[in-house]
């Protein structure tokens, strides 16, 4: 079994946080393996597409947006590796705003999939329901 360096997910994770934060739309969606499922406590969702992950984000970003939030950083809790190229993270999102306090946080898990030298959201798990 593959060797993961939680260094190597918290990087995803930044990388990730960042697209978000800024709103690029295109780096969120590559950063999925389609299709993805996202679980909550009262519903589950298959994502199947990189539109349906734009729709999504752009929404949430006007969200963010209206509620003063400008950043969005992932502290990563918890890594399992669960086979070759898989691993659970356990992440809790700080989000921020412009004077970089933190105003909102959820946690979330996630199974990632190593992909071309990085990693892809394969299921989203909110245990919080939060979108």
């Amino acid at each position: 079994m593959e060797s993961f360096d939680s260094d190597d997910v918290q990087s995803f994770l930044t990388t990730f946080g960042v697209a978000v934060s800024t709103g690029d739309l295109d780096a969120i969606a590559d950063a999925h393996a389609f299709p993805v499922l996202v679980v909550g406590p009262a519903s589950t969702e298959v994502v199947p597409d990189p539109d349906a992950v734009r729709d999504a984000a752009r929404d949430a970003a006007r969200g963010y947006r209206e509620r003063g939030l400008v950043a969005a950083a992932a502290h990563l809790e918890d890594v399992e590796e669960v086979g070759d190229a898989l691993v659970w993270a356990r992440v809790r999102w700080s989000y921020r705003d412009e004077w970089a306090n933190e105003q909102e946080s959820r946690n979330v898990r996630y199974l990632l999939r190593r992909a071309r030298d990085t990693f892809e959201v394969c299921v989203e798990v909110r245990p919080d329901g939060a979108a």
